[in-house]
């Protein structure tokens, strides 16, 4: 190596040792600098997102907040006679989100499954706290998705008691 340096004329060793330093910048961007401001951009993309996120989900806690205090009772305590199946219609119909339930079927004596359709998201939250603590009847499997339109869901739920 010594021997083709000392080969080369003086105006080529400058050229060389351009051409070396400019490869060893390139490298050192490209493997270390451009990864880590790219990860960088990412997670302060997603911070920003999981802030909106947290912006928007406190706005909608007071709207529930805000239903619940308008009728604290939306629910009657159901005896144990009723079925589940009962307890759940009644309580949809008492909110007025019936119309939005397009099928509520019976799993068993202790399971009920409800599809919903454009159901506000926010009705859809207090109907379940509500059967949770006036009821005890849990949701053990929940498949949503956005409506088309905002603040409203579209899926299916699983309830037990």
């Amino acid at each position: 190596m010594n021997e083709w340096w000392e080969t080369l004329q003086s105006r080529e060793r400058y050229m060389v040792l351009i051409t070396a330093v400019l490869v060893s910048v390139a490298m050192l961007y490209f493997a270390i600098w451009s990864p880590i401001a790219s990860s960088r951009d990412t997670k302060q993309k997603r911070i920003e997102a999981k802030r909106e996120t947290v912006a928007w989900m406190s706005q909608k806690k007071q709207e529930v907040e805000d239903l619940k205090s308008i009728n604290p009772n939306l629910f009657n305590r159901a005896s144990d006679a009723r079925s589940l199946l009962a307890i759940v219609d009644a309580g949809a119909k008492q909110m007025g989100i019936r119309p939005t339930i397009t099928r509520i079927e019976p799993k068993g004596e202790d399971s009920v499954q409800i599809w919903l359709e454009n159901m506000t998201f926010d009705s859809l939250i207090v109907l379940l706290a509500e059967l949770e603590r006036r009821n005890n009847i849990e949701v053990t499997d929940a498949s949503l998705n956005r409506s088309d339109q905002i603040g409203k869901v579209t899926g299916k739920v699983t309830l037990n008691r």
